[in-house]
C-alpha cells in the first residue's frame, strides 16, 4: 500500500534580519506601486538594518552584499534599469510575493506558511514557504504559522496531554520483555484550557498508520518505520520510553504538536474506578454484546459492576473488519458516563479525586507531576458541566484492510486533522 504522508522534515528556517527589511520594503511597494530603489540607497538600508537588528539576533546578523541582494530582487521579478538602479515597471506581483514568502518574509520573518489542497486523487499537497513537498509537513510545533492564507499562532494556555490504556495487566512501572509489554489500545489527547479550567478530548484510532519508533532488545531506536499507532507503546521499556515513543508518534500523527506530558494505565484500573464511584450506569447500544456478558442485551440500561467495566470497555469481535474502531463510541460513552457519576461524589468529597488516583498508583505511570493530572481531573470533574459529546472529537480518514498482514489499518485524512489541531491548539490572529 502507498503511503502517502510519512513523517515531514522540520522545514522552519530563521528570517535574516536583512530579509526581513527588504521585504517589508516589497510589501510596501507592492501596496504603493511607487517605489524605485538605487543600489546606493539599498546598500544603506541593508546595513542600517543589519545595526538595528543585531541586538535580536543571536550571533552576528548576516550582511548580504548589495549585488547579491539586487540579484534576489531581480529573481523575484524586479526591474533594473541601465543604471542598475532596482524599479518596479513591469512587475509580476504575484511572482514578487510568492518569492518573498518562500523566503520567509510575508510570514513575519521565517514563520512557516503552509498551503494544502486536495488532488483530484484524494491525495494532499502541501506547499511550505512556496516550495511543494511529498512529505506532510510536521510544523505544528511552531509558535506561528500561516496555513491556506490564514494566520495562527499557538494558543500557549490549551495544554496537550496524552493519555492511553495500555492492554495488560499489572504494573507499568518495572521493564518487560518486548512480546509482554501490549499495545496502548485507548489513545486519548486531552486538550486542557487552563484559562478556562475546561477539557476537550480528541480520540485517536489505535489502527493509525504513522511514523513509529523500532527499537532493539533494549528498547533503544534502531530506525522508524510506518506502522499502527498502537504498537509505538510495544516498542518500548514499559514506561518511560514507551510513553517517550509514544507521545513521539502522536505528536508526528497532529503534525509536530509538543505533547506536553503522558499518562499510562493498564487494565486493572478500569474496574479498580469502576468500583471505587459504586459502579457506572450505561445503555447497551451494540447488537453484539451478549457475548461478553448475558446482561449486555441491546437497549438494556446496566449498572456496570465488577469485572463489567473491563468487558463493556474492552470487548470486540476480532474476527470482524474494523471492530476497533466501532469500540471506540463505547469508550467516549464510558468516559461521560463515568466523569457524571465522580462529579457527583467530588461535589460532596473533596477528596474523591485524590482518593482515585492513589489507588491506582501502581497500574499508572506518567512523566507529569502530581498536582498537573490532579488539576487536568479537576478541570474535567468540577467545571461545572458535565462531559457531554461536544467535549470529543475524532480524528476522520479511511478504513482499509491489509490482506497481506490480516490487519485493520486506519489512513487519516490529514487535511481534517490539520484543521483540527489549528482550532483545537491555536487562535487566528
Amino acid at each position: 500500500m502507498e503511503y502517502d504522508h510519512g513523517k515531514g522534515r522540520k522545514t522552519h528556517r530563521t528570517g535574516k534580519p536583512v530579509t526581513i527589511f527588504a521585504g517589508i520594503i516589497v510589501l510596501a511597494a507592492v501596496v504603493s506601486s511607487a517605489w524605485l530603489y538605487n543600489e546606493y540607497k539599498l546598500r544603506k538600508a541593508v546595513e542600517a538594518a543589519n545595526e538595528k537588528n543585531a541586538a535580536y539576533t543571536a550571533g552576528t546578523p548576516e550582511r548580504i552584499p548589495t549585488e547579491e541582494m539586487n540579484d534576489r530582487l531581480k529573481t523575484a521579478g524586479m526591474t533594473v534599469d541601465e543604471n542598475g538602479n532596482v524599479g518596479l515597471e513591469g512587475l509580476d506581483m504575484d511572482r514578487l510575493i510568492n518569492k518573498v514568502r518562500s523566503d520567509g518574509v510575508l510570514t513575519g520573518g521565517g514563520v512557516p506558511d503552509i498551503k494544502c489542497k486536495k488532488a483530484e486523487d484524494g491525495k494532499l499537497i502541501y506547499t511550505v514557504n512556496g516550495q511543494e513537498t511529498a512529505e506532510r509537513p510536521q510544523l505544528f510545533g511552531e509558535k506561528e504559522l500561516f496555513y491556506n492564507g490564514v494566520h495562527y499562532k499557538r494558543n500557549t494556555a490549551v495544554k496537550a496531554w496524552l493519555f492511553l490504556g495500555v492492554d495488560n495487566k499489572g504494573s507499568l512501572q518495572i521493564d518487560r520483555d518486548i512480546s509482554e509489554i501490549g499495545l496502548s489500545d485507548g489513545i486519548f489527547l486531552v486538550a486542557e484550557n487552563t484559562a478556562k479550567n475546561r477539557v476537550h478530548i480528541i480520540q485517536i484510532p489505535r489502527d493509525t498508520m504513522t511514523v513509529i519508533t523500532v527499537t532493539d532488545k533494549n528498547s533503544d531506536p534502531v530506525g522508524t518505520a510506518v506502522d499502527h499507532l498502537t504498537r509505538a507503546w510495544m516498542y518500548g521499556d514499559n514506561h518511560e520510553k514507551s510513553g517517550k515513543y509514544a507521545m513521539d508518534a502522536v505528536s508526528g500523527v497532529l503534525g509536530g504538536l509538543k505533547i506536553d506530558g503522558y499518562m499510562a494505565g493498564s487494565i486493572d484500573i478500569i474496574n479498580k474506578l469502576n468500583n471505587y464511584v459504586g459502579g457506572v450506569e450505561v445503555t447497551i447500544e451494540d447488537d453484539d454484546l451478549e457475548a461478553a456478558d448475558p446482561a449486555f442485551v441491546k437497549g438494556a440500561t446496566v449498572l456496570l459492576k465488577g469485572d463489567q467495566a473491563e468487558k463493556f470497555v474492552r470487548r470486540r469481535d476480532i474476527t470482524v473488519d474494523f471492530t476497533a474502531m466501532t469500540r471506540m463510541s463505547r469508550h467516549r460513552q464510558y468516559v461521560m458516563a463515568f466523569d457524571h457519576k465522580i462529579t457527583k461524589l467530588a461535589k460532596r468529597d473533596s477528596d474523591v479525586i485524590p482518593g482515585m488516583f492513589s489507588l491506582i498508583e501502581d497500574n499508572i505511570v506518567t512523566n507529569m507531576k502530581k498536582g498537573t493530572y490532579l488539576k487536568i481531573a479537576m478541570d474535567a470533574v468540577l467545571s461545572g458541566e458535565p462531559l457531554s459529546d461536544k467535549d470529543f472529537s475524532n480524528l476522520e480518514g479511511e478504513n482499509l484492510v491489509n490482506h497481506e498482514e490480516e490487519k485493520d489499518e486506519f489512513w487519516p485524512d490529514y487535511e481534517q486533522v490539520d484543521q483540527l489541531v489549528l482550532d483545537t491548539f491555536f487562535r487566528q490572529m
